[in-house]
């Protein structure tokens, strides 16, 4: 358990989401609040809002999170922090999640209620999984992918940077994933995914190309 106060960036509804999580194994006074360049005052919960996302050097014994869910976007912010200093960042994993010796977790990761990982797992950084998802043996997760709920990911199946996984996706073992490519929720994905792409239906099929990573 960390001995550090945490602030979350973001103070959207994936972030309001961490929040709860966090709380569900600290105390109130072990979260600060939020830090968000769009919203003032307190959440619809009461929890404060206490700056915007350059303010965080007022906090630099606190630990972070960014709460964005968006690989991007997350991406983004993450920079924008770095460049005015080295935060501690920190995680939250909740409390139900059983995590094995052999599984690697970088920083700055996110992991709510329910999600299911077994063995010889690596995550990166700045990683998020949202509730119920199931994660296979010797899967490998890059920075910044995103995994949304009840996605089902097979063994061996590798993920790089900014891969972004829809709600009820379903992927097969053994399949690449490119940088920055797309699942849409639902989707069946049989064959590995090429970069930079999104992919939907049942079987996935290229729909069209997005933003590169």
């Amino acid at each position: 358990m960390t001995t550090r106060a945490l602030v979350i960036i973001g103070a959207s509804g994936h972030g309001r989401e961490v929040a709860q999580t966090y709380l569900l194994n600290h105390g109130a006074k072990d979260f600060l609040g939020f830090l968000d360049d769009g919203r003032s005052g307190s959440t619809p919960e009461g929890w404060p809002i206490i700056g915007k996302v350059a303010d965080w050097t007022r906090w630099k014994d606190c630990e972070f999170v960014v709460g964005i869910n968006d690989p991007r976007i997350r991406r983004k912010v993450v920079k924008s922090v770095e460049a005015l200093g080295n935060p501690n960042w920190g995680c939250v994993i909740h409390p139900n999640v059983s995590i094995h010796t052999s599984v690697k977790i970088g920083h700055g990761v996110m992991i709510l209620g329910g999600v299911e990982m077994t063995v010889n797992i690596t995550v990166g950084n700045f990683v998020s999984m949202n509730r119920l998802v199931a994660l296979g043996h010797d899967c490998a997760l890059g920075d910044y992918t995103s995994i949304a709920p009840l996605a089902s990911i097979s063994g061996n199946v590798t993920a790089n940077q900014g891969v972004d996984i829809g709600t009820l996706a379903a992927i097969r073992q053994g399949l690449l994933l490119g940088n920055g490519c797309c699942v849409g929720m639902g989707s069946a994905v049989v064959k590995d995914v090429p970069a930079n792409t999104l992919v939907v239906g049942n079987p996935a099929k290229q729909l069209r190309e997005i933003e590169p990573w």
